[in-house]
């Protein structure tokens, strides 16, 4: 089954990355031309005041430079070196852009002193560069200005890139922590519990020797926990309903498992309105107070959990046992911090989660939005 899943999956992700190139290289190479347009209608709208002419040389040049300055910063320095702190190549990068951009403007401001008139406005700028002659351009004089104009000429491209690859590289680490959050939750799911599992199995089979009425209860409630694991759960919500009928076969399976020696107290409402909620968000809570409670201690072990349903507000509550010794250990390990991440995820600002840790008692307290 598992199998079928994944093949599904990366023929969609194929039928995508299809529809990708198909559609939207198009589209991207259309905006792209339309910002060099742009951009180049404004590098000639300053040129024309001075040259209509001769400014369009100048404008070749500038486009030259700040094409090729952008793809190579684009794709081969913003990613590969800035977002991974190789500063040194960014740096050297800018060093070299500046070269290569002052070289061309050099090169151009001589072919326009040869070849404008003695009555054009740009005379006096490309004169200007020329008499620096070219190592004058790195002259602490002419820095300043080459290089204002230089940062003028690439920050509109250069800009926009930038703020679509922070934007990007925040979205993958948003993704990869949801994949390995999701990861985290299989493994959870696949171990519900193989200890809890193993007794339960024990104890059917104890039941069966001795012909136990409860043993045919037994394995209807341990196959209905099965079933809402392996595909009930897999749905981003389920029913409320649901999910507390999944709750209560657990709840049974326990109690028939400890039997007298340990109180189990339930204060259960059943919703009366379909509202929907994401799954397992509180079964760890409740496996893990039966694994420091009556599992840690048997003596004086009792149980105390309370689900009320309020409109749209879900309230839940369970407190267990503990002693003074285990009171003082970290309780919940992973299967908390997952659980304090899906609720991040999932219910922001929607919900508040309360853990108190005293002497005797653990409680947990969960209410949520599920409007």
């Amino acid at each position: 089954m598992n199998i079928i899943r994944s093949a599904k999956g990366n023929f969609k992700r194929v039928q995508e990355l299809e529809w990708d190139i198909k559609y939207t290289t198009p589209i991207r190479i259309a905006l792209h031309l339309l910002l060099w347009i742009l951009l180049g209608y404004m590098y000639y709208r300053g040129y024309s005041k001075f040259d209509k002419t001769m400014g369009w040389f100048l404008v070749g040049k500038d486009l030259v430079a700040v094409i090729s300055i952008f793809y190579v910063g684009s794709y081969f320095i913003l990613d590969r070196y800035l977002f991974k702190g190789k500063f040194f190549v960014t740096v050297l990068f800018v060093v070299l852009s500046y070269l290569w951009w002052a070289t061309l403007t050099f090169l151009v401001c001589l072919y326009l002193k040869a070849n404008l008139s003695a009555d054009s406005k740009l005379m006096l700028y490309a004169d200007f560069v020329v008499q620096s002659s070219f190592l004058g351009i790195f002259s602490f004089k002419m820095f300043l200005f080459y290089f204002l104009d230089f940062l003028y000429l690439l920050f509109p491209p250069l800009s926009i890139k930038l703020m679509k690859s922070i934007v990007a590289q925040s979205n993958k680490r948003i993704a990869l922590e949801r994949d390995n959050l999701n990861l985290e939750i299989n493994f959870l799911k696949a171990q519900i519990n193989p200890h809890f599992l193993f007794n339960t199995l024990n104890n059917i089979y104890r039941m069966v020797n001795k012909k136990d009425e409860q043993t045919g209860p037994m394995v209807l409630h341990l196959a209905g926990l099965m079933r809402y694991t392996l595909y009930e759960s897999n749905d981003p919500e389920v029913l409320l309903s649901r999910e507390i009928e999944f709750i209560r076969d657990y709840l049974e399976l326990e109690s028939i498992r400890y039997g007298d020696e340990v109180k189990i107290e339930l204060d259960i409402d059943k919703p009366e309105k379909p509202l929907r909620i994401v799954p397992l968000i509180i079964f760890p809570f409740i496996e893990n107070a039966f694994k420091h409670g009556p599992d840690a201690s048997i003596e004086s072990a009792w149980i105390r959990i309370r689900i009320k349903v309020f409109e749209e507000q879900f309230y839940f509550e369970v407190a267990n046992s503990c002693t003074h010794r285990l009171a003082k250990t970290k309780f919940g390990g992973l299967g908390i911090a997952n659980i304090k991440k899906r609720l991040l995820i999932h219910y922001p600002n929607q919900h508040e989660l309360i853990i108190n840790n005293e002497p005797n008692e653990y409680t947990v307290t969960l209410k949520l939005n599920l409007k």
